[in-house]
């Protein structure tokens, strides 16, 4: 028994309780009560807040890259001058910037749905 399924689990108690109504008040009984028990149980993985994971990847950027090279950060607030520009899919698990080894100011990034750019047409 030791097992089973979830879904075998009940499939058994069912066919126990259709053979044996008499036993659906002890049934109910034991299920509230592993049903308190469950939920006293800590959740298995914490709750995911996305304005706590931005905050504190803003926190980690701000400490450990733009504290550690003010004078680059300094002068791109003056400007900006690439001298690269990267087409890149906005797939979410490919960043260009850390593919590449992109510095901040180093490279414009373009990122569209499919990585399409259309074709020049001097006609046009």
């Amino acid at each position: 028994m030791g097992s089973e399924s979830y879904d075998e689990a009940i499939a058994a108690l069912k066919k126990l309780l259709s053979e044996k109504e008499d036993l659906a008040p002890v049934a109910a009984a034991k299920i509230n009560e592993i049903t308190a028990q469950l939920s006293t149980l800590p959740d298995s993985k914490p709750a995911f807040d996305p304005v706590d994971r931005i905050k504190t990847g803003f926190a980690k950027f701000k400490s450990e890259k733009y504290s550690a090279n003010p004078a680059l950060y300094e002068d791109l607030s003056k400007g900006q001058s690439p001298k690269l520009m990267v087409f890149a899919c906005s797939d979410s698990r490919v960043c260009p910037s850390h593919v590449l080894d992109f510095q901040p100011g180093e490279a414009f990034v373009v990122r569209n749905v499919a990585n399409m750019v259309p074709p020049f047409d001097k006609v046009k």
